[in-house]
């Protein structure tokens, strides 16, 4: 018979080895339904993050940034209640993983993109109307940006804002693959001002690994 404390071992490694995330145990031709969503909810690829609202900027200030009139429903921005606490999903699209658990858990909200860019989309943004498709993406162009210690900012080539009712939308931020990220850049910081909102979200580059590739 064996020892008590060697079949404890031997029980606690099988059950580690059952709780293998699917991105690490197995191929994607293998996952499950279920598989998929594990990697959609909680995986490297994917970050869920508390959004902050900035305070309310004065008439001059806003004038000095060289927006006048307030702002507001105009450049398709609601007021947003500085007292939710709102949890937003930051996903990083472009990553083959993600992707293919998107379409095998049938995920009908996943923005549909082309081209060859990095993809980081943030779902159910608050206080977005219909105006927003005007000015918001040049706006966000300039307050969006993905961050590396020691090296340059990188700001996205496009966005793209998907309306989906009720003052709310899913925006996609596509960053060009030059310059490429790498394994060794360690802490990659998406960081997005949209109007009074702010979202923060850190992707560690080596955890963002599928089969010994780096995959963004």
């Amino acid at each position: 018979m064996w020892p008590r404390n060697v079949c404890c071992f031997l029980l606690a490694s099988a059950a580690l080895g059952a709780a293998d995330p699917a991105w690490k145990s197995k191929p994607i031709a293998q996952w499950t339904k279920e598989d998929a969503k594990q990697v959609t909810a909680n995986s490297p690829w994917v970050k869920r993050t508390v959004m902050a609202i900035l305070p309310q900027r004065s008439e001059s200030q806003l004038r000095d940034g060289g927006k006048m009139g307030g702002g507001g429903e105009r450049a398709g921005l609601a007021k947003v209640d500085a007292t939710q606490r709102t949890i937003l999903a930051v996903r990083w699209e472009s990553a083959a993983p993600l992707r293919a658990a998107e379409m095998l858990a049938g995920e009908s909200g996943a923005p549909d993109w082309d081209g060859d860019y990095y993809a980081i989309a943030v779902y159910d943004v608050p206080g977005i109307t219909p105006g927003a498709g005007k000015n918001l993406p040049g706006e966000l162009r300039q307050t969006t940006f993905l961050k590396r210690e020691g090296k340059k900012d990188i700001k996205p080539a496009r966005v793209e804002i998907a309306l989906l009712g009720g003052n709310y939308a899913r925006i996609l931020y596509l960053f060009s693959r030059d310059p490429m990220l790498r394994e060794d850049d360690g802490r990659i910081e998406f960081v997005s001002q949209i109007g009074r909102i702010y979202v923060d979200a850190v992707f560690g580059a080596a955890d963002m690994m599928y089969q010994g590739k780096l995959e963004l």
